[in-house]
């Protein structure tokens, strides 16, 4: 895995917690392995960040293929 792509599933796993309800929030981070609904919001939080952090690298690399290359040497 890149670099990138590890700052971007770090990024995006943090965006999905902050967005959960407060109750899934809690078990999170509480992360008990003993917890009934541990499993399957974590699982949920998971799969949600992967897309997401996915979704941003394919339009990075979308943008990046469609960006016109500068055959100048300007600074802007």
């Amino acid at each position: 895995m890149s670099k990138r792509m590890a700052k971007l599933y770090e990024k995006a796993w943090n965006e999905v917690v902050d967005k959960l309800p407060a109750w899934k929030k809690t078990v999170i981070v509480n992360h008990d392995d003993e917890s009934p609904d541990w499993g399957r919001v974590s699982r949920e939080v998971t799969k949600q960040a992967i897309k997401l952090a996915e979704s941003w690298e394919w339009e990075y690399e979308k943008k990046k293929k469609n960006k016109k290359v500068s055959t100048t040497s300007s600074p802007f």
